[in-house]
């Protein structure tokens, strides 16, 4: 049986987010009485809770969101570390942007299914078994989505249950309302090695098909492509890391066109940092003691600048199980 037809996607509400030009690294900016000066766009690797080494990390970059400074999350802020609490409320405090991770539609899952059994025991009066759970401590799951999101399976590990009873209602809907993907488009009149448009997701894109088409389980847990039989054969994606990451096709297929896209992701701890021609993979498995790390873009000299920084583990690191595969939220019975 296939694994992705035993997860649940959590109701999308948003499936694609173009980040506010406000927002972007611009040219020709100088500082005044009416606000910051253009700041950098800083967007961090997957930090599951990690909470000592983001700061470690945001420190070591001067991160200030007051001089114009923008923190972007490639998704799987929470789940599994020391303080996915602490995790998401910095970023609430801080107005940061984020895509939705695997891990983040495990914890949404497991709240719904609290709730579900909170409102079952309620109505039957049967309490014995609940849990003293606030009203803070879990969000209604949403009714309406963007895509098909069919529930075959509600079980989900015990480690986003308890990431999900630790989480406040708000923090719960701030991770309920991120998008699948986040478009970042760089101004036209910048010189740029990152081509014309960065694509912020958790897991991987397709190659040859528009971001509106992409499968939602595939942004969150994709690792490498599969080729089918044939000329015309099409490109299969695989949890699997595969022979080589799926950013080879990538790269191959932005070769051919004239306006180049890059990928800014997450999901592979694996490979740890991931550097090609047109993707950037940022998870260097802090979670597993080893860096955290992030892309800072920036604007100077009529060029868009990028540079990475790697701050090592702060954290109490996790023990790796055997394999990529079973790291995964596999919500299955």
């Amino acid at each position: 049986m296939s694994t992705k037809k035993l997860i649940t996607i959590f109701p999308i509400t948003t499936f694609i987010s173009d980040l506010p030009t406000n927002l972007v690294p611009q040219s020709g900016l100088s500082s005044s009485e009416n606000g910051p000066t253009s700041g950098r766009l800083v967007i961090v690797g997957d930090v599951h809770g990690m909470k000592k080494s983001l700061d470690v990390l945001l420190e070591k970059i001067s991160f200030h969101k007051s001089k114009g400074d923008h923190l972007i999350f490639v998704g799987d802020v929470a789940n599994k570390g020391p303080d996915s609490p602490g995790v998401v409320d910095l970023a609430i405090k801080l107005d940061a942007s984020a895509v939705r991770g695997n891990h983040e539609n495990a914890i949404l899952n497991a709240a719904a299914d609290i709730k579900a059994k909170r409102d079952s025991q309620l109505h039957s009066g049967d309490l014995t078994d609940t849990p003293a759970l606030s009203e803070n401590s879990r969000a209604d799951p949403r009714e309406d989505t963007a895509r098909d999101c069919s529930i075959p399976d509600k079980n989900a590990s015990s480690t986003s249950h308890t990431t999900a009873l630790a989480l406040s209602k708000r923090q719960i809907d701030w991770l309920a309302a991120l998008p699948l993907i986040l478009r970042v488009k760089l101004p036209q009149d910048l010189a740029s090695t990152l081509g014309d448009t960065l694509i912020v997701v958790h897991a991987g894109l397709v190659p040859g098909i528009r971001l509106e088409d992409q499968n939602p389980y595939d942004l969150m847990h994709m690792r490498s492509l599969v080729r089918t039989p044939g000329e015309e054969g099409g490109l299969i994606p695989a949890e699997s890391p595969g022979e080589e990451s799926w950013v080879v096709e990538w790269d191959q297929w932005q070769d051919k066109l004239a306006s180049k896209t890059t990928v800014i992701f997450g999901h592979d701890a694996k490979r740890r940092l991931q550097q090609s021609r047109y993707a950037i993979g940022l998870d260097s498995g802090c979670l597993y003691g080893h860096q955290l790390s992030a892309l800072v873009i920036g604007a100077s000299d009529g060029k868009i600048e990028h540079r990475l920084v790697q701050v090592e583990c702060a954290d109490v690191p996790v023990v790796p199980t055997s394999s990529p595969k079973q790291d995964d939220e596999k919500m299955v019975a």
